[in-house]
């Protein structure tokens, strides 16, 4: 049985990667997209994508450790976004667009593989579990919800980008 979280990150990866194979690959390299530290282009929004997926990867794996993980880490100890967007904009930029989404498809995969586990063990809507799930403030969060906007919201804002440009 596959959890609601699941099929719905599912949905939003397939919408967002349907969306960007519709598109010529010599557009999606065209800065001209409204997004996280000015002007972005389709790839950089993949390639925000593969960041953030491999953050979450890392700080989970981190946990099942007994580690808690630097958040939000590549390099970065403090939230400042413009320049982790950037930094993973030059990062996860590759020769081509199909390689690009390969491996964007990869980071799902494992996310979901993560999401599955944790969903039958019981545990990816528990409080209390993963220490590094609490937010600076000292609100817990569930894993659930840690994945839930490091892939279905992003995943969503990216295909609201891409579609308001009209390219």
């Amino acid at each position: 049985m596959q959890t609601a979280l699941f099929l719905k990150i599912q949905q939003e990866k397939d919408h967002l990667v349907m969306l960007v194979g519709s598109i010529s690959p010599s557009v999606r390299a065209l800065k001209v997209i409204d997004g996280t530290a000015g002007k972005v282009s389709i790839s950089d929004l993949i390639a925000y994508q593969i960041g953030w997926g491999k953050c979450l990867i890392r700080w989970y794996e981190a946990g099942i450790e007994g580690k808690i993980p630097e958040m939000p880490g590549e390099g970065f100890s403090t939230w400042d976004y413009n320049a982790v967007a950037k930094h993973f904009y030059q990062r996860y930029t590759y020769d081509t667009s199909e390689q690009q989404i390969s491996v964007f498809h990869e980071v799902v995969s494992r996310i979901l593989e993560i999401t599955q586990a944790e969903y039958q063990k019981g545990n990816l809507d528990r409080l209390g579990v993963w220490p590094w799930c609490t937010l600076s403030s000292g609100k817990q969060w569930p894993l659930s919800k840690w994945i839930q906007v490091n892939t279905v919201a992003p995943y969503k804002r990216a295909i609201k980008l891409i579609k308001k440009t009209k390219l």
